[in-house]
């Protein structure tokens, strides 16, 4: 089966990360092992690296009362629309919208699958197609890792957490777009071993298993995207 990047290798001139932290990896000094710059340069194109730390995606009321400053709902036609459209898009999202325990009534599972159908649906009337954007599921979280971080993101149970990893892959199918299994595989091919010492964020090595998941990704319908 066609990949992502046997699909796209030397086709696209450009692609966007969209994401959080672990998309913008400015923990990752090198910006040549950070999962966005590796596809990049596998596909051979110019990268414009959408990632911002603390984000989440979905832009309900937290337990502040109010969205997430910086949430993908608010900025991806900025992003993703405005002078920095590229030819491809590799989305991953959900980690910590995953991780978010802070208002449950307000800010939980449903609110994430809203919001991402709103995302794609709106790349997709700005004449994007389903072949040209790559959905990866949250990356892996060790058991530590639930218990580390700011007000509202502890505490999440790994079936939630999981749930939303399915979700991004039911996603992509039912849009038809690749899908890329950046939780399997980081699970699947280290777990433990490729998380920083902060309990949360990919080392280095986790960045390339994220690079290899997107460039990977597999169409997520029995047909080849156009």
């Amino acid at each position: 089966m066609t990949t992502f990047a046997d699909h796209w290798r030397g086709r696209a001139r450009s692609l966007a990360t969209f994401g959080d932290s672990i998309t913008e990896a400015t923990h990752i000094a090198p910006p040549d092992a950070r999962w966005s710059n590796i596809l990049a340069a596998d596909l051979g194109a110019a990268l414009s690296n959408r990632g911002l730390s603390g984000t989440t995606l979905q832009n309900s009321p937290m337990h502040t009362g109010a969205p997430r400053p910086g949430n993908g709902v608010d900025r991806f036609e900025a992003d993703l629309l405005g002078p920095h459209r590229a030819d491809v898009i590799a989305i991953l999202y959900g980690f910590n919208d995953a991780r978010y325990t802070g208002a449950p009534e307000t800010f939980n599972h449903d609110g994430f699958v809203r919001d991402y159908r709103h995302i794609l649906m709106s790349l997709f009337a700005a004449g994007y197609e389903p072949g040209a954007i790559v959905l990866g599921s949250p990356a892996y979280l060790p058991d530590i890792g639930f218990s580390v971080g700011s007000e509202g993101f502890t505490g999440q149970s790994r079936a939630e957490f999981q749930r939303h990893a399915r979700t991004v892959e039911k996603l992509a199918r039912d849009f038809g777009t690749f899908y890329a299994p950046v939780n399997e595989r980081m699970t699947a091919e280290g777990g433990d071993a490729l998380i920083s010492d902060d309990h949360v964020h990919p080392n280095a090595e986790g960045q390339a298993r994220i690079a290899e998941a997107f460039a990977g990704a597999t169409p997520s319908r029995d047909r080849f995207p156009k």
